[in-house]
Order: C-alpha cells, then sequence, then structure tokens
C-alpha cells in the first residue's frame, strides 16, 4: 500500500549531484494514528522508511526494495500535528548505498538516521 498521497504528499524535491533535498507534509488525520496510539499519536516507524522508501522510487522512476539497512536511529518521535513538515537529506552512491537524514522544518530537530542498500 502507497501512503503518498492519504498519509504525506511530496512538496519539493532538489537535487544537488547524487543528493537530494526533500520535503513532505504529514496528514495529522490519518486513520493509523487511531491505533499508534489514540490518546497520544506518533507517526510509526515503519511509515517514515516508507516514506524514504517511496521517495526514492519517486527519484529512480522505479520500484526499489531495501536490500540491507546498517545502521536505522530514531532520534526523536514525529508527533502528528497540522502542517507538520519534515526534510528528508539523501545522498545515493553508485552501488545504490543510501545514507539519510530526517529533520522537522519547524525545528531543524533530527528524526532519523539511515545508512542502507537498495535492489
Amino acid at each position: 500500500m502507497r501512503l503518498e498521497g492519504n498519509f504525506y504528499k511530496v512538496i519539493t524535491i532538489d537535487q544537488i549531484e547524487n543528493s537530494y533535498k526533500i520535503e513532505v507534509e504529514l496528514f495529522a488525520n490519518h486513520s493509523i494514528y487511531n491505533g499508534h496510539f489514540p490518546q497520544q499519536p506518533v507517526v510509526p516507524g515503519v511509515c517514515t522508511l516508507t516514506i524514504i522508501k517511496e521517495c526514492i522510487e519517486k527519484i529512480y522512476s522505479n520500484s526499489v526494495h531495501f536490500k540491507a539497512i546498517k545502521e536505522c536511529k530514531y532520534l526523536s518521535a514525529l508527533i502528528p500535528q497540522e502542517g507538520l513538515r519534515i526534510i528528508i537529506n539523501l545522498a545515493i552512491e553508485d552501488d545504490k548505498k543510501v545514507c539519510v537524514t530526517v529533520l522537522r522544518v519547524d525545528n531543524e530537530q533530527s528524526v532519523l538516521k539511515l545508512k542502507a542498500s537498495l535492489m
């Protein structure tokens, strides 16, 4: 199931060589928060990874999968709120290895660091 369009939308994708800066807005009223967690909703980590994967697919114009995740460190929780935007900084190496950092736009707080290889 694709999350783009009903869980989030891509605002911009800027490219500088093999690096990308992707701004994404998360939708605060998605039904996933009814189960994760109803009284104190948090963006599920797997959804953040799916957003990253879907953005990479948009760049490649092709389906991709994480072959291996070397490092995935969540540094802070994303609490859904109206207008919540994140920046995905993505560097892709020739051998389909990616280094990703995710930041909140409003306070530049680090959310996630990821090192992975794609297939």
